[in-house]
């Protein structure tokens, strides 16, 4: 499947009798290697019909249509891409298929039953850069920021200001349908990097909800508490003993889901 400059590539792979999924991101520019023997960095050269991929595994976990997805690197394919390359390949299901981040029940439900978006806040750690460079929107936002001073904690806050008159109430709809959108998308893509422990530790967004009585009032949606997710320490195994490459992978994001069982389940239990 291509997208954009992209080109990816979709493995099943199995363990424990248990179906998972390898999805690649072919590597494209120049690459280099280390010749230890002579002592010298040169260009890769692959035999045969070979290429260079980035790779993310993907687990289906048995309940709820949820999956567990681990990264091999920052520019390894994201939950969108694996969105793309679901609707590409014949699923042998007619709608379009959707990957949206789990976060808590009520946290979903406002964010879906939201009118509209007038603010989202979030804050970076200092650290090192997690936002790859193709990153759009909100992401592309936080990358620049973070690039700038990666020593600091950044507080990244847009807010659609009120107006008056007609012209300017079209004006503020529009902008808090696109911050909208632009919250959701943040979250598909980087909703792993969100977390009290991840990259960012704060994120919250005001939204318009509809009453029972039919008026709209104002609401606050924190991510950080209400997202689930989970960070896991990968060691790949070396030596003629070891087993499938993917192995460590697919044990760290299904032992990470039992782990969250009861949160995952009661998230689903809330999703549209």
């Amino acid at each position: 499947m291509t997208h954009e400059d992209d080109v990816y590539v979709g493995e099943p792979i199995e363990l424990n009798d248990t179906k998972h999924l390898v999805l690649a991101r072919l590597r494209d520019g120049d690459l280099q290697q280390i010749d230890w023997d002579r002592q010298r960095i040169d260009s890769l050269r692959l035999d045969g019909n070979r290429s260079v991929v980035d790779t993310t595994i993907i687990c289906f976990l048995p309940f709820g249509n949820v999956i567990g997805v681990l990264q091999g690197s920052q520019s390894a394919p994201r939950p969108t891409a694996l969105q793309r390359w679901l609707n590409a390949v014949n699923t042998g299901i007619r709608d379009d298929l959707a990957v949206i981040p789990l976060v808590g029940k009520s946290a979903w439900e406002k964010l879906e039953n939201a009118e509209s978006v007038n603010l989202f806040e979030m804050r970076l750690r200092p650290g090192p850069a997690m936002f790859p460079d193709a990153a759009e929107g909100l992401a592309d936002f936080a990358r620049h920021s973070h690039k700038q001073n990666p020593d600091a904690l950044i507080t990244l806050k847009i807010k659609i200001p009120k107006g008056r008159g007609l012209a300017r109430s079209a004006t503020r709809a529009r902008g808090e349908r696109r911050l909208h959108s632009n919250v959701r998308e943040f979250l598909s893509d980087f909703g792993s990097l969100v977390g009290p422990h991840g990259v960012v530790d704060r994120a919250i967004a005001e939204v318009m909800l509809s009453a029972s009585d039919g008026s709209i009032i104002e609401d606050k949606i924190n991510f950080v508490n209400d997202h689930i997710t989970a960070q896991k320490q990968v060691t790949l195994p070396r030596g003629s003993s070891a087993g499938p490459w993917y192995e460590a992978a697919v044990h760290a994001v299904l032992q990470a889901a039992s782990e969250h069982d009861r949160d995952l389940r009661g998230a689903v239990s809330g999703m549209p």
